[in-house]
């Protein structure tokens, strides 16, 4: 009898002992909002307010390049810095990113042929490197600190691993890391600059060679940047033939996300980890959807815009700032909002409506 009831007990609770442990697990993190900036155009303080409004928040910051016609004009561009220091000032939490030539002159190399400091001197990598240039990074530092601007991010050499800039990097890497720290290290030396930071900022891909050979060093970098575009060369990408289905434009548009903007060598996913290696924050100083006049853009792709926000927004990406690119520019057009005066064509409805939804946010 007792035999019995052993085995009755057995058999009531063998279905319990047979359940699988539950696994403990941890819910998903939650996304993350980072920081929006926007180009929309040299000098254009009131473009990038329009664009604020337009996407419904109130905090975003603006994006300005200097050109590198001339020392001078490097050294303390005052018509850029003035405008620029009176739309930081009259807004808390304003602030300007900041692209920094590192040599001056055309894409030969032979120097300014403006200003009067070094006209008509070559210049190079090389020659940054030994500090030749230095004096120019410390008054520009001591320029930005007095228009009330010492909390810039600065982009020295952005696009260093192109083949289309002056400071292009390709044949002499060693030389682009040691002008960095020159640059760094000079400018942060001004009493005030304190607070300046800097972004290394390679365009997205292997470009003209790997660009981790110009690494400056942890101690030299605030920001892993890197410029993202709608843009791919790979086979049965783009350009999309004018007869593709929706089926067709969207599948060379996600073999295009997943093969090379994010899934390639160089792609988004290679620099969330670079980043992350040596204890950066990750930024995107420009990105946008593309039309180019090669026809190697993705054209009007929400896909796009939801990828990228998927990866801004993923906390394991550790996105501190993006700039969206929102110009039509020579060599690709890449613009969503319809402008300051609200009439502007819009060449991209689907991904301008897509981005509205997903990235704006009153505030």
């Amino acid at each position: 009898m007792l035999k019995l009831f052993y085995r009755m007990v057995v058999v009531l609770l063998a279905p319990c002992l047979m359940l699988p442990a539950i696994a403990e697990t941890n819910p998903p993190a939650a996304k993350v909002d980072p920081q929006m900036a926007v180009y929309r155009w040299a000098l254009k303080t009131g473009n990038v307010d329009a664009f604020a409004e337009w996407i419904g928040r109130s905090d975003v910051w603006g994006e300005e390049f200097t050109n590198n016609e001339s020392w001078e004009n490097i050294r303390n561009p005052g018509w850029l810095i003035k405008p620029w220091s009176e739309w930081v000032k009259s807004r808390a939490g304003r602030r300007l990113i900041y692209g920094l030539p590192m040599l001056t002159g055309g894409w030969d190399g032979n120097g300014p042929k403006q200003g009067v400091i070094g006209k008509g001197l070559a210049v190079s990598l090389a020659e940054g490197a030994k500090g030749t240039y230095n004096e120019h990074y410390r008054v520009l530092a001591e320029s930005l600190v007095k228009a009330g601007l010492g909390e810039t991010i600065l982009r020295p050499g952005w696009e260093f691993n192109g083949g289309w800039y002056t400071w292009r990097a390709s044949k002499n890497p060693e030389a682009f890391a040691e002008f960095w720290r020159q640059i760094v290290k000079t400018m942060r030396s001004v009493k005030g600059a304190e607070k300046l930071q800097f972004c290394w900022n390679p365009a997205l891909g292997w470009q003209q060679f790997p660009s981790d050979k110009a690494w400056p060093g942890d101690e030299f970098v605030d920001y892993v940047g890197v410029d993202v575009y709608d843009d791919s060369w790979a086979k049965d990408t783009y350009p999309i033939p004018e007869n593709a289905t929706a089926e067709e434009a969207l599948a060379r548009r996600k073999k295009a996300w997943n093969e090379v903007i994010y899934g390639g060598s160089f792609g988004l996913k290679q620099w969330s980890k670079f980043a992350k290696d040596h204890h950066k924050p990750l930024a995107i100083p420009e990105w946008g959807v593309s039309d180019r006049p090669d026809h190697h853009g993705g054209l009007d792709n929400p896909y796009f815009i939801e990828q990228m926000h998927a990866f801004i927004t993923d906390p394991a990406n550790n996105v501190a700032w993006h700039c969206y690119f929102d110009v039509q520019a020579p060599d690709g057009k890449h613009q969503l909002s319809p402008g300051k005066s609200g009439t502007e064509k819009i060449e991209f409805p689907k991904a301008a409506a897509r981005f509205k939804e997903l990235f704006g946010k009153s505030k």
